[in-house]
């Protein structure tokens, strides 16, 4: 569990802090930065209980496609 925390996490640090540089609205920043923190204590609670892969996976998927987002976003914003 730790490692999948480290493999994780220091994504969600530069592609957050890259996003935030990009000036985003507000409402869309808090959404997915809370989203991503919602995603990995959802994900840390169904691992820690045994759910089975696919639920953890689900709340793995959310968190990976948040920070997939907030890459295309700055991707974006510099090509604009």
């Amino acid at each position: 569990m730790h490692r999948n925390d480290l493999e994780n996490i220091p994504a969600f640090w530069i592609a957050g802090l890259l996003f935030v540089l990009t000036n985003p609205p507000l409402i869309l920043a808090q959404f997915l930065m809370y989203g991503f923190v919602a995603a990995r204590a959802a994900h840390f609670v169904a691992y820690a209980s045994r759910q089975t892969h696919e639920v953890r996976a689900t709340f793995y998927t959310i968190g990976s496609l948040i920070v997939i987002y907030m890459a295309l976003h700055v991707l974006f914003a510099l090509l604009m």
